[in-house]
């Protein structure tokens, strides 16, 4: 029943998942993709495997309204699933590979909150969807 669910949410469009996903101020917006290959720094690299999650922090300590998360694997053959949890208890997604409109192995999104983007520890919950062998990332 749960993989049921998992699925029929994976299927919703990314207009669908943008309006639906507003909670404490809060909005998710995906970052489309320009074409343009800029180089960014990553923060961390990590490895995963098929129903395996890693998770991942980031502390916010300075007034912001935007927070982006970018998880890049590359490989769109295989599939993972990202969850976001704010220090003031709010969940963001689960985010697929498909939120943008594309399948080509990312997740890029912005979390907005004009009134500020929750000081403290935001985690990152990754979890192996759908992989073959082990698949490495970026976040």
């Amino acid at each position: 029943m749960m993989l049921l669910l998992i699925a029929s949410f994976a299927g919703v469009s990314a207009n669908e998942q943008v309006s639906a996903v507003s909670n404490g101020g809060y909005s998710v917006e995906p970052v489309y993709d320009t074409g343009n290959d800029l180089i960014r720094i990553q923060s961390v690299y990590a490895t995963i495997t098929q129903g395996t999650t890693n998770w991942h922090t980031k502390s916010v300590t300075s007034t912001i309204t935007s927070l982006n998360v970018d998880l890049n694997w590359g490989t769109p053959a295989n599939s993972l699933r990202l969850t976001v949890y704010s220090p003031d208890g709010y969940t963001f997604g689960p985010y697929y590979d498909s939120y943008d409109g594309s399948n080509n192995g990312r997740i890029n999104l912005n979390i907005i909150n004009n009134d500020g983007i929750a000081k403290g520890t935001w985690y990152y919950e990754v979890y192996g969807y759908s992989v073959t062998g082990s698949q490495g990332y970026y976040i």
